[in-house]
C-alpha cells in the first residue's frame, strides 16, 4: 500500500531485504522483484477495470529522484485524461 498515492491503485513493490539501489540486489532478488511486480500489476488490472495502461517506475538513487533509500517499484494504473499533460505523472513521482 502506498501512503501517498498519485492515482487510485498506486502501489509499491519492494524486496524483502532492504537495499538502497538495484545493483545491491542478488540475481534471485532482482528476478523475484520483477516477477512480483508483474503479478501485482495483473491484480491491479483486474481490479481497476477502467485502467487502460500502467506506469511501472523505479527511481534508482538520489539523483534519479529516489526519496527513500530502499529499492521499490511504483505501479500506477492509468487511464486517458487522468492528467492534463500525460508526463505530469513523472512530475508527481518527482515530488513523491
Amino acid at each position: 500500500v502506498n501512503l501517498r498515492p498519485i492515482v487510485p491503485g498506486h502501489v509499491l513493490v519492494m524486496p524483502h531485504r532492504v537495499v538502497a539501489t538495484m545493483e545491491e540486489l542478488s540475481d534471485e532478488e532482482y528476478v523475484d522483484l520483477w516477477r512480483s511486480t508483474r503479478k501485482v500489476q495483473a491484480v491491479l488490472k483486474r481490479h481497476y477495470t477502467d485502467a487502460t495502461a500502467f506506469n511501472v517506475a523505479v527511481q534508482d538513487g538520489r539523483a534519479a529522484g529516489q526519496s527513500v533509500p530502499h529499492v521499490h517499484v511504483h505501479i500506477l494504473p492509468r487511464k486517458g485524461g487522468d492528467f492534463e499533460r500525460n508526463d505530469e505523472v513523472y512530475d508527481e513521482l518527482e515530488k513523491w
